[in-house]
């Protein structure tokens, strides 16, 4: 086969938001988030107390850093082969400018009065319902990333060192060779195969080049691989897919350290009961993230009524394992359909989709359409 370095490919370079601040939360779902379009913020992480003060010898003052249990991976090129079991964060630190290691956590609690919740976040709707996980991704750097795509929002503030990322737009995810188990795939992101992977001969690559102090935002589902340089400390923030616009009622929080998380895989103290960090999605999300994901959503912008039920495929094997399980036949999912198509344009728009906002609201829809009387009534959503 043709072998290609990720750097032979021709990119187009990500915009960058030069003004070393954040965009309000306002411009910045409007702008970049709704239409799905990944930006950088060059220089807006500087004011961080975490950009000041993080350094080695910070981190080891705190006594909960040789209780406090990190998740760690073997090896800097990732291979999604599973990670080490975790270790106090004082050992990490002692081992990872020797070995080959790479810290990828839950950002320890002790630490995340460092952090100043991200400006462009800073809505009460988002902190109290989207927030999912808050990442660090810790090493002495020369990582390397498998070619993935996440199934949440992403704004990527990195601390120390320096990072490129290669992006990808969803609307191209056909061509990324991507397993359905796992988002990610397994081409050599340091030997591209072009005849075992000939979709990446078509793809247009987008680079973003970042450093410490600036903050990069990757939309779902876009595809992307990081490479990072130098003693390399980032933090990302997970939150909800959510389309509808919606009023922005700041947050007025000081830090991440008062955000409630929904997955939250901070690991914890050591001898803390482990606490389960997958699968915490709630139904209504993981239906709503079978829509997003969906070619024609990522492609048209909308899922036309004829593609409702082939998407919902994945959506249907999920709750039939729920113990209140409603078994619908195909005419009564299509009643779903109608109660959320609100606009009866034969389509649903990411408005209507988010309609499915929590499990209360899913099975509402189920219940009603499983006992034959959603009729035209819409007003009730």
């Amino acid at each position: 086969g043709i072998n290609a370095e990720y750097g032979d490919f021709n990119k187009a370079v990500v915009s960058t938001q030069s003004t070393g601040r954040f965009l309000t939360p306002t411009e910045f779902f409007k702008d970049y988030v709704l239409p799905g379009r990944p930006v950088v913020f060059k220089g807006a992480a500087k004011q961080f107390p975490a950009y000041q003060k993080w350094d080695d010898d910070y981190f080891l003052s705190f006594e909960e850093s040789t209780k406090w249990m990190v998740g760690y991976e073997i090896g800097k090129k990732e291979t999604r082969e599973g990670g080490a079991d975790p270790i106090p964060f004082a050992e990490y630190i002692r081992r990872y400018q020797t070995e080959d290691l790479y810290c990828v956590t839950g950002l320890p609690k002790f630490l995340r009065g460092d952090l100043p919740l991200y400006a462009p976040l800073d809505c009460e709707f988002v902190t109290s319902e989207l927030m999912d996980d808050l990442v660090m991704w810790f090493s002495s750097g020369g990582t390397k990333s498998v070619w993935h795509y996440d199934d949440y929002e992403n704004l990527n503030c990195l601390i120390r060192g320096k990072k490129e990322l290669i992006l990808a737009n969803r609307s191209e995810m056909e061509l990324g060779h991507f397993q359905r188990e796992g988002s990610f795939s397994k081409v050599d992101v340091d030997a591209v195969d072009t005849d075992s992977f000939p979709g990446f001969k078509d793809i247009t690559f987008y680079n973003a080049t970042i450093e410490g102090g600036d903050c990069v935002y990757i939309p779902t589902f876009w595809g992307h691989v990081v490479r990072s340089w130098g003693r390399n400390i980032a933090i990302n923030a997970w939150w909800e897919i959510y389309k509808t616009p919606f009023q922005c009622k700041p947050a007025n929080l000081p830090n991440f350290g008062v955000v409630k998380m929904i997955t939250d895989s901070d690991i914890g103290q050591d001898g803390e009961e482990p606490k389960e960090t997958e699968g915490t999605r709630d139904l209504a999300g993981h239906i709503r993230l079978s829509i997003y994901s969906s070619q024609p959503l990522r492609q048209l912008g909308f899922l036309p009524k004829e593609r409702f039920l082939s998407i919902m495929e994945i959506g249907r094997e999920q709750l039939a394992e729920e113990e209140n399980f409603i078994d619908l036949s195909d005419e009564e999912w299509l009643k779903v359909f109608d109660k959320l198509d609100t606009n009866t344009d034969g389509s649903l728009q990411p408005v209507e989709i988010d309609k499915i906002q929590d499990d209360e609201t899913l099975f509402f829809l189920l219940n009603n359409a499983a006992s034959h009387s959603v009729g035209d009534d819409r007003s009730e959503l």
